[in-house]
């Protein structure tokens, strides 16, 4: 696993950072009380702050005002379809793909229908020990879904490597102009990487900002939910992840995939 994706998608997120902190707290209590009192303070309202529905529709709705617009003239000629995870069947051991994956290859099947464009499936391995890259897990989703994906792209671990190795395969095709499939709170940082790429970008976005705009009609808007938790966790990563892709060049995988 990458490093930056380490501290992206755990290190620098809650509970994990707020637990880091009652952490150091705890080991500071003979030492600095007032120090460690302080600490775990923080940690507390850190943790519970966000797991609430209006820090998560706050931060939904950040992620909402960067959607970008389709550049004017594209003719997408194929469609890109992201991975966003796995997982494994407890009973079983199996491997299967998120709800977030099958989701995004529902997506992009009623697409490839609709519009009658070869499909490009992107995601690698992140884990050691995960037995097939995303890519083709996802292109066998959509064979189920009666769309045969033309290319599978199974060397990237993150949405940049997502972005230049789509791009690589998609010369060879002399593609530039694509649909890009991903969730709408996913969507600003890949449609950015992607155009960086050299690609041309129309997004088809799974879900919409609704979903924030229904969270901020909830009742109780400042009572802790796992759910709120995952959503915060969800757009935060995103807006970390857009901030370091705007100070680092866009790179593939240099590992074996």
């Amino acid at each position: 696993m990458p490093a930056t994706k380490l501290l992206s998608d755990y290190l620098l997120l809650a509970p994990a950072a707020p637990l880091l902190l009652a952490l150091l707290a705890f080991i500071l209590r003979y030492r600095r009380p007032h120090t460690a009192m302080t600490l775990a303070t923080l940690a507390f309202l850190a943790l519970w702050v966000v797991s609430t529905p209006a820090f998560s529709a706050r931060l939904g709705l950040i992620l909402a005002g960067l959607q970008a617009e389709a550049e004017a003239g594209i003719a997408p000629r194929a469609i890109v379809v992201l991975g966003g995870g796995r997982a494994r069947n407890p009973l079983t051991g199996a491997e299967r793909l998120s709800a977030t994956s099958l989701e995004r290859a529902h997506a992009g099947a009623l697409l490839a229908r609709r519009e009658a464009k070869p499909v490009l499936t992107s995601g690698g391995t992140v884990f050691a020990g995960e037995e097939a890259a995303e890519s083709v897990m996802m292109a066998d989703a959509l064979r189920l879904m009666g769309v045969e994906p033309r290319w599978q792209e199974g060397c990237s671990r993150t949405t940049a490597e997502n972005a230049v190795n789509s791009a690589e395969l998609l010369k060879h095709a002399d593609i530039q102009e694509i649909y890009l499939v991903t969730h709408w709170w996913h969507m600003p940082r890949a449609q950015s990487v992607f155009r960086r790429a050299g690609l041309k970008v129309v997004p088809a976005p799974v879900g919409g900002a609704d979903e924030v705009h229904r969270q901020l009609a909830q009742p109780v808007m400042w009572l802790p939910s796992p759910s709120a938790l995952y959503r915060s966790q969800t757009y935060w990563r995103e807006l970390l992840g857009m901030a370091w892709y705007r100070l680092r060049p866009l790179a593939a995988r240099t590992t074996p995939c």
